[in-house]
């Protein structure tokens, strides 16, 4: 049985000069997107085997279309996180006790109206599962956002949801997992490459 190849790519910057709250909300992409698509096209250089999934939030699907020609499947369990009635607000005008309350327990905290950590990572989790044992293609690649790839990666590795956020996912990173249908085991090839880091490497 052959493996399979998991990309997991965050979507590009967005444009946020007022530093929004903002997880299912829409927001538009900054200018230099175009760069960024090219890059992540040209390094992916993929076979015609490859199926592509998307957040269903535009700044995800705008890219999971130039990668695939149009041709890709939207997952709303693969969306970025619902922050409820914090949506589109200010980070500084969000009260302090409850930014504080979901600080101290992020993973389990349930924002109003909105999802805990641990909702985000179980429909991720459930459509990573799904996706990996049910697709016979040989390369599956993924546009979605920081939190989605986190807990997949966190997943994988059997890593605390807890410490989370020391895994850094850049805008436009692209990670690569590897999954063996044999072993029914997934493994880590590379974790948050982008094209800044391929620079830097080259320069050293």
């Amino acid at each position: 049985m052959a493996n399979k190849n998991i990309y997991l790519i965050r979507h590009t910057e967005t444009y946020n000069p007022n530093k929004l709250c903002f997880g299912q909300s829409e927001m538009p992409l900054e200018e230099n997107f175009t760069v960024q698509f090219d890059w992540i096209r040209e390094r992916l250089q993929l076979n015609n085997n490859t199926i592509y999934y998307s957040s269903n939030l535009r700044r995800c699907a705008k890219l999971a279309s130039y990668l695939s020609d149009d041709k890709f499947t939207v997952d709303q369990r693969v969306s970025d996180l619902n922050y409820g009635v914090w949506e589109m607000m200010e980070w500084a005008k969000i009260p302090t006790k409850e930014l504080t309350a979901w600080n101290g327990d992020f993973v389990n905290y349930r924002i109003k109206k909105g999802e805990s950590f641990l909702d985000l990572h179980e429909r991720a989790i459930d459509f990573y599962e799904e996706t990996v044992s049910n697709n016979e293609s040989e390369n599956i690649v993924l546009v979605t956002h920081a939190g989605v790839i986190r807990s997949i990666v966190s997943y994988v590795l059997e890593f605390p949801l807890e410490k989370v956020f020391n895994l850094q996912i850049d805008y436009s990173s692209l990670s690569k997992l590897s999954y063996s249908e044999e072993l029914a085991l997934s493994s880590i090839s590379f974790l948050n490459l982008t094209a800044e880091h391929l620079k830097t490497v080259t320069k050293d």
